[in-house]
């Protein structure tokens, strides 16, 4: 299946050419890194591909089953939300179910009060079958040490965000979607070499179509 199909695409910035005439097609599956020194247009393309930035000259079409996933350089988070409420932004009963189970786990209080709620939000969990897409997300979490939950954004350091993003970008394309074009602009800032590798084989792994 044909995601991406692009015919003779053109950008350029003042006088200065970042590329002319670019075809390219990206079927499901593929897997497709662009290499190119800096300033040559990788991030310009990828927004082009993203609907984010017209091309000067040539088409480009897009399948309409396919949902675009894009993870920006600089991503753009709810400065005054939370860490939960930026990465649980999708409206789904399955996310609202496991945000709320996750509210209660980062609490921990020992009230009559707390532990029926927990009682009633593992009952919904149970309810909604929700345990297996929880699992994904503590690990995803858990690998990009995206910790404390109920901190506002405005107050985390710029790599904490830039992780934070990613979190809710790897949650979004894993729920529900059965045909997804990640793009990924420079989505290894701010990470370690063991967050790099986990992200690789996550990758890898995901049956997910990327262009980064």
């Amino acid at each position: 299946m044909h995601y991406v199909s692009a015919e003779n695409l053109s950008k350029s910035y003042g006088v200065k050419p970042l590329f002319q005439n670019i075809s390219f097609h990206i079927s499901e599956g593929d897997k497709i890194a662009l290499v190119a020194r800096n300033g040559s247009g990788k991030s310009t393309l990828l927004k082009i591909i993203a609907g984010q930035e017209p091309a000067e000259t040539g088409k480009i079409w897009i399948h309409k089953d396919v949902d675009l996933a894009f993870f920006e350089q600089e991503p753009k988070l709810d400065e005054d939300a939370t860490t939960l409420d930026n990465i649980f932004h999708v409206a789904h009963p399955v996310l609202a179910a496991i945000k709320e189970y996750e509210e209660l786990v980062d609490e921990q209080e020992d009230t009559a009060e707390y532990h029926q709620k927990f009682s009633d939000a593992m009952i919904k969990m149970d309810d909604l079958g929700a345990w297996d897409f929880e699992a994904k997300v503590q690990q995803i979490l858990s690998k990009l040490k995206v910790h404390n939950l109920h901190q506002t954004v405005s107050t985390l350091s710029g790599g904490q965000r830039k992780r934070i993003a990613l979190a809710r970008t790897l949650i979004d394309i894993g729920f529900e979607h059965k045909h997804v074009l990640l793009i990924m602009d420079e989505p290894t800032n701010h990470l370690d070499v063991e967050m790099v590798e986990w992200l690789e084989h996550y990758l890898n792994k995901e049956n997910v179509t990327l262009i980064l």
